[in-house]
């Protein structure tokens, strides 16, 4: 699944659904934790058809980068694991009566 969204510089992106493949990609090619987002996008995105990489996202307008992070980050709290909640056992005198 991909979605396309239109840059505040104009630049059409298209970002594709991540997996954990693509996040093990960004830390391995990230020199420092703060590098991950960076190196994530370059992983998830295309921009005006072109794969970029890593450095090529550092390159990019601020407002672009900013606007990649957001959609990014906002895939991160859509997925969010939900509890599942064990039925409760009946005390003994509820089953007997």
């Amino acid at each position: 699944m991909t979605k396309k969204i239109t840059l505040p510089s104009g630049k059409i992106a298209t970002l594709k659904k991540g997996r954990g493949f693509d996040l093990l990609q960004a830390q391995q090619k990230a020199k420092t934790s703060e590098e991950i987002p960076y190196a994530l996008i370059a992983e998830l995105a295309e921009i005006d058809g072109q794969k970029l990489v890593y450095e090529d996202i550092l390159e990019l307008d601020l407002e672009d980068v900013i606007a990649l992070q957001a959609e990014i980050s906002g895939k991160f709290t859509e997925a969010k694991a939900t509890e599942i909640k064990e039925a409760t056992q009946k005390p003994l005198e509820q089953i007997i009566a």
